[in-house]
């Protein structure tokens, strides 16, 4: 599992929905040159077995932390989701006004991302990363092999979101809109991660009631599943 199958995939396949209207569509070349910028990024923290990032998403999961977390996942190191930190050394992951977490207090660097969709710059101060600055510095083809061996923690469950691969449908691409309304459960993790490198399409949103959310799958095309709390 790579980014062959999305970085030649056109049309949308990662569309973000958040409050007040916010919208990006993210076509598959463009996602695998966010993962890369990611594995640049991280990479500078020494990405690898010995590299946890933790992840509380205090706010459903955003685009960005998801990218960050395939950044991690494709390039061997370890992610962990959850309300309560690792034990051993990490980094963090958070949105703006989150990066005084208790739970990331003890963290070796907190990376802060900015939600808007167009936000260029996080305004954070010099004790933390500006997630949407930096990470544009970084080129969009990783300088490293990416061979899907890292570590998936949720709720202190390890998943395995590499290894049980789903069947490939016919054509290669996953069908149909998959569509998560708040953060996935552990056990439906292997399935948005395999859904979207396969190329499928996925829709994250935030912050949104379950009517528009409802109204959001059934404009955007046939919706194919449902992650994380739905209701009909």
């Amino acid at each position: 599992m790579d980014l062959t199958v999305i970085a030649n995939t056109g049309g949308p396949v990662l569309i973000w929905r958040g409050p007040d209207h916010d919208r990006l569509d993210l076509t598959g070349p463009v996602v695998a040159n966010w993962v890369n910028k990611g594995v640049g990024l991280f990479g500078d923290y020494d990405l690898g077995p010995d590299f946890t990032l933790f992840a509380p998403l205090p706010q459903r999961l955003h685009w960005r932390e998801l990218v960050a977390l395939l950044s991690v996942l494709l390039a061997g190191g370890r992610v962990c989701i959850g309300e309560e930190p690792p034990t051993e050394d990490f980094m963090a992951f958070v949105p703006l006004g989150h990066e005084d977490l208790g739970s990331v207090a003890d963290a070796e660097e907190v990376f802060v991302f900015n939600p808007p969709a167009l936000a260029l710059s996080t305004p954070v101060d010099e004790d933390f990363i500006d997630v949407n600055s930096a990470i544009r510095a970084y080129p969009d083809v990783a300088s490293r092999r990416l061979d899907a061996s890292g570590t998936l923690e949720v709720d202190g469950q390890i998943i395995d979101w590499a290894g049980a691969e789903q069947a490939a449908p016919v054509g290669g691409r996953p069908q149909g809109l998959l569509a998560s309304n708040s953060t996935p459960r552990p056990d439906e993790w292997p399935r948005l991660l395999q859904h979207l490198l396969g190329g499928g399409e996925l829709l994250l949103t935030s912050s949104v009631d379950d009517a528009r959310m409802t109204d959001l799958a059934h404009g955007l095309g046939v919706l194919h599943g449902t992650l994380g709390t739905w209701t009909k």
